[in-house]
């Protein structure tokens, strides 16, 4: 199962591709928009994936008992190592440096979340895998969960029944880290939309004019009022010829007459009538 959430986050990267890449030809903002929406990909499928997986524990897993192996902190404190991404400062920070997972953009901004510190507080443990031997893995834990343990303590660690090497310590469950993973993922994703133009929160209605001239006019009676239809030609935006028609309480409109047809581009063929500027002087 450790490979199924890669597997799934490159199936939901190439569709996502395919969608931003089938417009046309690659632009600036096509390449922004992708960018955007790999990050969301990846940060929506990981919080969608540890949700469940968090599920799972919480519903039918097991409790194992691990040993502390060796603890970090992004501010090296109590003496530890420090961690993080390897960079200018941390190399001039006269601990040593201990680069891992868990400092992914996406993971780093949800601790920051759900935490409200930029600070992060991690131990590397060791436990029994399921199918016998031993596993490592880290998890990132609370200050004050860090603080008190020591290399050589005992950890509670919790497990999905299908997990075999991966776990978390018990009594640090991950269901706000997954939340903050699908917060961060719909805007980056969002984002991508807006940039790419297939998305739009705010549609405005959009109309086009185009010069028409009158094919004819044909008086219509209502009991003692009279309203004339005009019908009107002209061409749209894709250089089509239409014809539409439109009703007016004037009777000054006469064959050959300019006028303006104003239409959706959707709807090319049905217009509303408008003088032409000259006219309406």
């Amino acid at each position: 199962m450790a490979w199924f959430p890669l597997i799934v986050r490159l199936v939901a990267m190439v569709i996502v591709a395919y969608q931003l890449s089938s417009g046309g030809r690659i632009t600036g903002r096509g390449i922004v928009a992708f960018g955007l929406a790999a990050g969301g990909v990846m940060t929506f499928v990981g919080g969608f994936m540890l949700g469940v997986t968090e599920g799972s524990r919480a519903r039918d897993g097991r409790v194992s008992s691990g040993v502390v192996v060796e603890k970090f902190s992004s501010s090296g404190a109590q003496g530890t190592r420090r961690i993080g991404r390897r960079g200018g400062r941390d190399q001039e920070h006269t601990r040593p440096v201990v680069t891992a997972n868990g400092f992914a953009f996406y993971e780093s901004l949800a601790r920051l979340i759900v935490t409200g510190s930029p600070k992060a507080w991690a131990v590397d443990y060791r436990f029994p895998c399921a199918g016998g031997g031993t596993c490592f893995d880290r998890d990132f834990v609370t200050e004050e969960q860090w603080l008190p343990l020591r290399a050589g303590s005992t950890v509670n660690v919790r497990q999905a029944h299908w997990e075999t090497t991966t776990s978390r310590i018990d009594g640090s469950p991950r269901w706000a880290t997954a939340l903050a993973d699908l917060g961060i993922g719909s805007v980056l994703l969002t984002a991508a939309g807006l940039v790419s133009g297939r998305l739009v929160l705010f549609r405005r209605r959009r109309w086009l004019t185009a010069p028409a001239v009158v094919t004819a006019v044909e008086p219509l009676n209502y009991g003692d009022e009279t309203h004339w239809r005009i019908r009107f030609a002209y061409f749209d935006r894709n250089g089509q010829a239409q014809e539409s028609a439109d009703q007016v309480t004037q009777g000054s409109w006469k064959t050959g007459d300019s006028c303006i047809a104003v239409y959706r581009p959707g709807q090319p063929d049905l217009a509303t009538l408008q003088p032409a500027p000259a006219q309406s002087a």
